[in-house]
């Protein structure tokens, strides 16, 4: 579809993505949409079911795999293919259903958050297992109920005839911004037409705003080991030029854009007082809302390293693990995904939702209701985005630049929640946040939906991209000659030292009524 675009129309589809006219049954209920809005209803259960038993399974990046084999047997039980070891991690996969064109793609994440184990439901900070990761973010709910949309697309795409191929794209490590960079990097998304996604939050949104950019990155020192009292002199210290890298980046930031954050930790800073340290390494996130203005700070980095090196006559090392340009909205698909969340609507929450919720907002100090959201961030989609000043970094960022993509959220969280919380982790197994994460199963499904019946918006949606490739790009892939990070690399423990916060093996649900 896309490669045939012609050059001389692509001023035209641009002028009309402007202010795109949606096509005919976009937000509109039709039978495709109604079967797939009942069979998510229908298993409601075993959705629940499923991300339950991944929040008891915390795992970090790389290392879900009880987690990925879970959403695996989930949807090859509704009759999917699934490939494992996609793009050469372990606990990658993408699931496929259908043949041909338009080929639409749903995000998948499960991974776990270190050191946030905490009780479930209990409004008290309060740890499971001491050291033990924790589903502070809610990839408990992400990868689940992306899942289930996907299913319910499958579903409606048999019942009424509707030609095409779904697939969902399961992304590990996006805590530490890898699964989706490294789907860019091997071209897992080169037959994609679109892509949706989603993420728990506070709030319910058809996101039109962007994210910074960031690197991720290291840098290693190595000096000569000496004792500390008797003969210092014959030592060179690593962790003198962990110091003066970190006071040299930390006299940077006075004179780097106010909207670009420069955040660091010392994961090995030497093994004892009365050695000079042989070793050190720093670990730096960069972020800026461009990744132009990343790099500008990059490249003075590495000149402060190697100062830091030669003031202490050691060697210095920079390890890259990852990195993503700043997320490009679609202003075509944000329109058709905002139609389809009007057609559903916000999550029907009860009172007794409210009472689950209100003790998570008071611990942050918000004594009035009401404390789940009931009504839609507002974007106006017929203007032109802005790149983001604040906020996090996303491993999907890659991701749109290379395939129009539209991104959903939904108020699975009471408001005021942080995020990457112990109440974050407490409430991601709660009613209110399954019922926030069936709704959002049933936009991301409508929204499918209403792309195969009009594959003209996916033409609209790609000129779009191409424009802004054009206006903003073009995409160079940052991570393009960055090796897959090891789960040491990430983590600085093996996975062998990780707490499992659930000593006994739970059994999978049973996904029988998905057949």
């Amino acid at each position: 579809m896309r490669k045939t675009l012609s050059l001389a129309i692509i001023p035209i589809l641009v002028a009309l993505f402007v202010s795109p006219a949606l096509g005919a049954g976009i937000g509109e209920m039709t039978p495709a949409k109604e079967t797939a809005l009942n069979w998510i209803d229908a298993h409601s259960e075993v959705a629940a079911e499923t991300a339950t038993y991944i929040w008891h399974n915390p795992e970090l990046g790389l290392g879900e795999h009880k987690s990925s084999v879970a959403l695996q047997e989930m949807l090859k039980a509704a009759g999917f293919n699934v490939e494992t070891g996609v793009a050469g991690m372990s606990t990658a996969f993408v699931a496929s259903w259908g043949e041909g064109k338009p080929v639409i793609g749903i995000h998948a994440e499960f991974d776990a958050l270190p050191g946030l184990s905490q009780v479930a439901g209990l409004a008290e900070e309060k740890m499971i297992v001491e050291g033990c990761p924790g589903h502070g973010c809610g990839h408990n709910l992400f990868g689940t109920y992306s899942s289930l949309a996907a299913i319910a697309v499958k579903q409606a795409m048999e019942a009424n005839g509707v030609n095409g191929t779904i697939k969902l794209y399961g992304t590990p490590s996006e805590e530490t911004l890898v699964g989706k960079v490294f789907f860019v990097k091997e071209g897992i998304y080169n037959d994609a037409d679109a892509v949706i996604s989603w993420h728990p939050g506070t709030s319910n949104n058809v996101s039109y705003g962007s994210s910074l950019a960031m690197d991720n990155f290291k840098v290693r020192f190595y000096g000569k080991a000496s004792h500390a009292a008797s003969a210092p002199w014959a030592g060179r210290s690593a962790l003198d030029a962990v110091e003066l890298m970190n006071i040299g980046m930390n006299y940077m930031r006075e004179h780097v854009r106010p909207e670009s954050r420069i955040m660091y930790s010392i994961p090995d800073g030497g093994q004892a007082p009365n050695v000079v340290p042989p070793y050190a390494e720093v670990w730096y996130y960069i972020r800026a809302p461009q990744y132009s203005m990343v790099k500008e700070i990059m490249d003075w980095m590495k000149e402060v390293a190697k100062g830091a090196a030669m003031m202490t006559q050691t060697r210095m090392e920079f390890v890259p693990i990852t990195a993503v340009w700043q997320y490009l909205p679609n202003q075509v698909l944000a329109k058709v995904g905002y139609a389809n969340a009007q057609l559903v609507g916000v999550p029907p929450f009860t009172d007794e939702d409210e009472e689950i919720a209100r003790p998570f907002s008071e611990t942050v100090g918000i004594k009035e209701g009401p404390f789940l959201s009931r009504e839609f961030v507002q974007y106006d989609y017929d203007k032109p985005f802005v790149w983001a000043t604040g906020g996090g970094s996303i491993d999907e960022a890659n991701t749109s630049w290379v395939v129009p993509m539209v991104r959903f959220g939904t108020a699975t969280q009471a408001k005021g929640t942080p995020g990457h919380s112990w109440q974050n982790v407490a409430q991601n197994i709660l009613p209110p946040a399954f019922k926030a994460s069936l709704t959002v199963a049933k936009y991301m499904a409508a929204t499918a939906l209403d792309l195969y019946a009009n594959p003209g918006m996916l033409e609209e949606a790609w000129a779009e991209l191409k424009a802004s490739n054009e206006k903003y790009g073009p995409f160079v892939d940052p991570a393009k000659d960055i090796a897959l990070p090891t789960f040491h690399l990430m983590h600085n423990v093996d996975e062998s030292q990780v707490p499992v916060q659930t000593k006994e093996d739970l059994p999978l649900p049973d996904f029988s009524s998905l057949k």
